[in-house]
């Protein structure tokens, strides 16, 4: 037997988590204006003359579109798992009450892959990198402030 209670209070802790996601990424109307503006400056004559601008734009559209696709998807399975939960829990079903559980597990992993995703979205994050590891380097030499500490 699955218990919906307890099921009540993990939906309530992704809804809180959800929360401070969109307080983070902004709620589906910002991301959707931010997105409806970028798409409107597309349409300006002239836009496609200065490629890199361009570029800059599409891949933000790209960004944005992905934010905003992400955050209605949960917010919409986050308000129908809470409602089956309510209604689950005066009416018993087992096998809805399995499949809500199996769905609540499957938005807990949602929600911590958008929340990693945010803190791998700083200004830079997008860019590409190379690191260079050297083995067998015994030695760093740090700079602070104009002063050398081993």
């Amino acid at each position: 037997m699955i218990d919906l209670e307890e099921n009540k209070r993990k939906l309530q802790e992704l809804n809180l988590r959800f929360l401070n996601l969109e307080k983070t990424i902004g709620n589906s109307e910002e991301l959707g204006k931010k997105l409806k503006e970028l798409e409107e400056k597309t349409l300006v004559q002239g836009f496609w003359d200065d490629t890199k601008a361009a570029n800059s734009v599409l891949r933000d559209i790209k960004e944005i579109k992905g934010r905003y696709n992400s955050i209605n998807s949960i917010k919409n399975d986050l308000d129908s798992l809470i409602e089956t939960n309510e209604f689950l829990i005066t009416e018993n079903d087992e096998e809805m009450a399995q499949d809500l559980e199996k769905s609540t597990v499957r938005l807990a992993e949602n929600i911590e892959k958008l929340e990693t995703k945010m803190y791998l979205s700083g200004k830079f994050d997008r860019n590409n990198a190379i690191i260079t590891l050297h083995p067998g380097a015994r030695r760093y030499r740090i700079t602070r402030l104009g002063r050398n500490a081993l």
